[in-house]
């Protein structure tokens, strides 16, 4: 059954219904990074006139989003059939699209990137109602009685977990609309952390499209931003837009550990010039201590890679995880995709500094926080 949403404004907050299913807790978020659909995707998912059927694209790496709030950015549009599916440079995708996402366990996506307006504001506006019926919550537009920089609230696992999304901007500038792009400016993410703050979350992420492209360290004008999310209590500092991976750092301020992910890459995608077809499943733990407070206890990382294979004339992308447990299905890959496979597994975790074994859920550890004394020295940065 369908969960119906129902957005309710009070003080300035969006609140949205419980996530929660009744079952026990587990206090964990994964978060991967672009997801695209360029015409070798579509040509690839389509099963006959009018019929697109995305989810093979994330079978093999459907385990790793098990048990956690799952969070991405769409970086495309759900305009409709009439207005000509196509990739880059301006995208459209079919509607199934988000049944896959829904299926594969995404349960948040942010709308606040350089695509979101490719097909106008009739465009974005159509996205956000695929949206809803395919029960995701998303943040980083604001329609109708959604203010600017408005956060995004939910309850998940018994916690209450706090959304917002900023943009450097978009391909396409509108004159005016009633869909309204999160546009990042150090008053906008103050102004969004506010209302944020008014919901009391046990944990606040701000998420973020910005930087410079296939560029892997970030630009001075992101850590400023970082800085002010960092100054405002911030949990978890998200970034996408890159399409590469850029490092993953722990800031410590004020006695409390925050989380700041430069850029997650590309989590699906067309654009196959290394590294763009590599990056991870992101994992975050939460831990509650017995005064009821909550800490950040680990975090760890799942390497993928976007495999393409020619299958009955088509290409056939799939996001492949680098675990080698039962749980990830590497059947029928040649072994030319394995050896491809081990080789980009390998260059993310000595980028990202994970260290050891993959545990039983194909997740290597960067940081495990439980354990101060033995986290590797240099790796945590203060200030930003």
């Amino acid at each position: 059954m369908r969960l119906t949403l129902i957005w309710v404004v009070l003080c300035g907050l969006i609140l949205c219904p419980s996530l929660t299913s009744g079952a026990e807790p587990r206090f964990r978020a994964v978060f991967v990074g672009d997801i695209m659909a360029h015409r070798e995707q579509l040509d690839g998912a389509r099963r006959g006139k009018g019929v697109w059927d995305f989810k093979p694209q994330f079978r093999r790496v459907k385990p790793l989003f098990s048990d956690a709030l799952a969070v991405g950015n769409l970086e495309t549009v759900f305009a409709g059939e009439k207005s000509g599916f196509a990739g880059y440079p301006s995208f459209n995708t079919p509607d199934s699209l988000a049944e896959a996402l829904t299926d594969l366990g995404v349960k948040v996506l942010t709308l606040a990137n350089n695509h979101i307006l490719d097909r106008g504001v009739t465009g974005a506006s159509r996205t956000i109602d695929v949206l809803d019926s395919a029960d995701i919550f998303w943040t980083g537009l604001s329609r109708g009685e959604i203010e600017p920089d408005e956060p995004l609230v939910l309850e998940y696992a018994g916690l209450r977990w706090a959304f917002a999304s900023w943009s450097y901007g978009s391909n396409r500038v509108l004159a005016s609309g009633d869909v309204r792009l999160n546009t990042i400016s150090a008053e906008a993410v103050q102004r969004g952390l506010d209302r944020a703050r008014l919901a009391s979350p046990d944990i606040l992420v701000a998420c973020f499209h910005w930087g410079e492209e296939y560029r892997y360290v970030p630009t001075r004008s992101q850590r400023e931003i970082a800085a002010l999310c960092v100054e405002n209590g911030v949990d978890l500092v998200i970034g996408t837009h890159p399409h590469v991976l850029q490092p993953i750092e722990i800031v410590s301020s004020g006695g409390k550990r925050h989380l700041v992910v430069w850029s997650l890459g590309n989590f699906v995608s067309y654009q196959r010039t290394l590294p763009r077809e590599r990056s991870c499943v992101l994992a975050v733990d939460f831990e509650k201590l017995q005064d009821g407070g909550l800490v950040l206890s680990r975090v760890s990382v799942a390497p993928t890679r976007v495999s393409v294979t020619r299958r009955e004339g088509r290409y056939l992308c799939e996001v492949v995880c680098g675990g080698e447990s039962d749980r990830f299905n590497h059947a029928g890959l040649p072994a030319s995709e394995l050896k491809l496979l081990r080789k980009a597994s390998r260059a993310v975790l000595d980028f990202l500094g994970a260290s050891g074994e993959a545990d039983e859920e194909g997740f290597y550890t960067l940081w495990d926080l439980r354990s101060p004394d033995v986290l590797p020295k240099g790796r945590i940065k203060s200030p930003l």
